[in-house]
């Protein structure tokens, strides 16, 4: 007996939120390229590898947002006959090729930064630190923008980046005090190395989240050891087998399983999913659940040891019989 719950109410609330992280990551894009236009042809006017590696950043991140759109657009088309889950992974394959493309930025930057470490040039601290302010300010306006988007993994993605983009712009413009009024012209090499760490830290982390879904791991927040626990606590289940619990997206869950049932009428059944799917719902936040009940004579067994020519070795009948084979 296999039932399936509805899930049309969990779709309908991730194409909203696409739908809105859509057109907050759009605007991103446009205020992005001003800042990236600003601290490129800044930081090769003052000399500041710290503005040209922001610069850079800001490039990977113009990409991670082009990215991150095609993907939201993606994610919004309806399902088909030959495509059942739609396009919702495509916010994750674009969110976690981005993030790549963050951590090889990073590591540029931190090459760069390096060099420059050993070689210092000159800096022109009041150019740096008036261009970094400008920047400030745009990085604080998308960042509390996006904040209010981040159930989406493209959205938050790119909150993250923005963060650290506000965080390592206050690290600019206190450098650019220093040097102005100090002359130390390394210290400009060091915030640009610190500007990539952040980079590599933040982009790797996405980039597991994202490879997390892809290789369809079990949520963070589920334990499939308690799941299995609170199925054996429903009434009339005595085994519990071909659990699997994944994530289509970050907000959308799934489960199915195979549930080994004490029940003589299919009323009692459709009882038992219907508490598996109220329990799975409650506890952990999954919504589609698929239950398939076994109900045959054997409780130690059921689908998972039969004997070739189809009987369960485990009958009393069948004691002795050879002939095994594993059916997974």
């Amino acid at each position: 007996m296999m039932v399936t719950r509805s899930w049309e109410k969990e779709v309908e609330i991730s194409m909203h939120l696409s739908a809105k992280s859509e057109k907050l990551i759009r605007y991103g894009m446009i205020l992005t390229f001003l800042v990236f236009l600003i601290k490129i042809i800044g930081g090769y006017m003052t000399g500041s590898l710290a503005l040209i590696s922001d610069g850079w950043h800001l490039a990977g991140d113009l990409v991670t947002l082009a990215l991150s759109w095609w993907g939201l657009k993606q994610s919004v088309k309806p399902a088909t006959r030959k495509q059942s889950f739609g396009m919702y992974r495509a916010e994750i394959v674009t969110a976690f090729m981005a993030n790549l493309l963050l951590v090889g930025v990073g590591v540029y930057i931190v090459i760069e930064a390096v060099q420059a470490f050993f070689h210092p040039v000159a800096v022109e601290g009041g150019w740096v630190f008036g261009l970094t302010a400008v920047g400030l300010v745009i990085y604080t306006a998308l960042t509390w923008l996006l904040g209010q988007e981040k159930d989406n993994m493209n959205a938050k993605s790119a909150w993250l980046h923005f963060m650290g983009d506000a965080l390592a712009s206050v690290a600019i413009l206190i450098g650019a005090a220093l040097i102005y009024f100090t002359g130390w012209y390394w210290v400009d090499a060091v915030l640009g190395g610190l500007v990539g760490v952040v980079i590599i830290a933040g982009a790797a982390k996405m980039a597991w989240e994202g490879a997390h879904i892809l290789l369809e791991f079990a949520p963070e927040h589920i334990e499939p050891e308690e799941v299995e626990q609170q199925l054996l606590a429903i009434d009339d289940v005595t085994a519990v087998t071909d659990l699997h619990i994944w994530s289509l997206t970050p907000t959308q869950h799934f489960m199915s399983v195979h549930l080994a049932v004490g029940v003589e009428t299919i009323s009692e059944g459709e009882k038992v999913i219907r508490d598996a799917q109220k329990m799975m719902l409650e506890k952990f936040g999954v919504h589609h659940v698929t239950v398939q009940l076994e109900t045959g004579s054997c409780r130690t067994c059921f689908h998972t040891v039969v004997e070739m020519n189809g009987h369960c070795v485990a009958c009393p009948e069948m004691k002795g019989e050879g002939g095994l084979i594993m059916v997974q």
